[in-house]
């Protein structure tokens, strides 16, 4: 029997903070294994659902898989059920066809959020070809808090930049992403451990200014950070950046993970522009539309439609009637240093 071993890793981040240490998890690249003529099927994806169940993507045709997920630190064991979801053809890069065939694996354990945990398993291919893999994941967030964008300013590598949001749902700020397609993958952000309240304040600064040398989190409220750009009325997350500056026509969107729902978007289109100019931002813009996070539609002629300089910022209007269209945020200077 031949056997193929690939560890897959879910890379971690920590980050200060005023009163604690907070995770950020971090997408590392997928790993595919060896693609043989042996048949062994190939691990090409896989992401943690709600209630931690793990999607599975493979290629090559599968026979039987067996799995069981092992809590950090222990040697617990907690099985798992598997359910298959779709098993087709497919075609190669280079022609060809290939088997694709995707699975849903159930621990019949739970885990907090944030706790670590790996997904042991074998996948057995039609000619007796086995694939051994192991996962490294983190618990999800069973009640992700609900956020709205309240303020943008882009700001300079010179000149602060941030993103405001309130709380309009208390829970845990883990996972929360925030896509911004027009700039790099790099760009886009994940919350960490953090447990909000409703009606709190929620700072997110695009890069470390004005010589910081690191980035101070508030994953806890118990006492102020006294960061130069913190906020004294919000909780301060950073960015890692020191050199970066934002497009000014982007689609923002903030979603309760990568590739979860939508909690709210912003469409923001340079005056000197008459479309998105990237197909990435097109896709994100047309989501938002769809879901009904901005009206009319994600098209660009209906995005806000102005130039905000690093001295400017864009502000929501009426934080008591969501309408989520371009009428409601307004082009406004903004303070030179956050407001103590």
């Amino acid at each position: 029997m031949k056997k193929f071993l690939v560890v897959l890793l879910f890379g971690v981040s920590f980050c200060l903070s005023c009163k604690g240490i907070g995770e950020q998890p971090k997408f590392v690249s997928i790993f595919s294994g060896e693609r043989n003529s042996g048949g062994v099927p190939v691990l090409t994806d896989f992401s943690v659902q709600e209630e931690n169940t793990i999607i599975l993507d493979f290629e090559g045709e599968v026979a039987k898989i067996e799995a069981v997920a092992v809590r950090a630190n222990s040697e617990e064991k907690i099985d798992c059920k598997i359910e298959p979801l779709s098993n087709k053809t497919g075609k190669k890069a280079k022609g060809g066809v290939v088997q694709k065939s995707r699975y849903k694996v159930i621990p019949s354990g739970e885990f907090k959020i944030g706790e670590a945990f790996e997904l042991t398993g074998s996948v057995e291919a039609t000619d007796k070809s086995v694939l051994d893999f192991t996962l490294a994941l983190k618990g999800q967030n069973s009640k992700p808090a609900k956020l709205i964008f309240t303020q943008i300013k882009f700001g300079s590598t010179k000149n602060y930049g941030f993103i405001k949001f309130k709380v309009v749902e208390g829970g845990n700020l883990f996972g929360l992403k925030l896509l911004m397609p027009a700039n790099s993958k790099a760009a886009e952000y994940s919350f960490p451990i953090a447990e909000v309240k409703k009606g709190e304040n929620i700072a997110y600064h695009w890069f470390l200014g004005d010589g910081q040398d690191s980035a101070v989190d508030e994953v806890n409220f118990e006492g102020e950070c006294v960061d130069k750009w913190a906020f004294r009325d919000a909780r301060d997350f950073w960015g890692n950046f020191k050199k970066f500056t934002p497009k000014r026509s982007n689609a923002l969107v903030l979603k309760t993970s990568d590739g979860g729902d939508i909690q709210d978007a912003v469409l923001i289109l340079n005056p000197k522009e008459d479309n998105w100019g990237k197909e990435e931002i097109s896709a994100v813009a047309e989501e938002a539309g769809e879901a009904g996070f901005w009206q009319p539609d994600g098209e660009a002629e209906n995005a806000l439609k102005v130039n905000i300089t690093p001295s400017k910022m864009i502000v929501r209007a009426n934080l008591n009637k969501i309408k989520h269209t371009a009428s409601e945020w307004s082009l406004q200077k903004a303070p030179k240093k956050p407001k103590k």
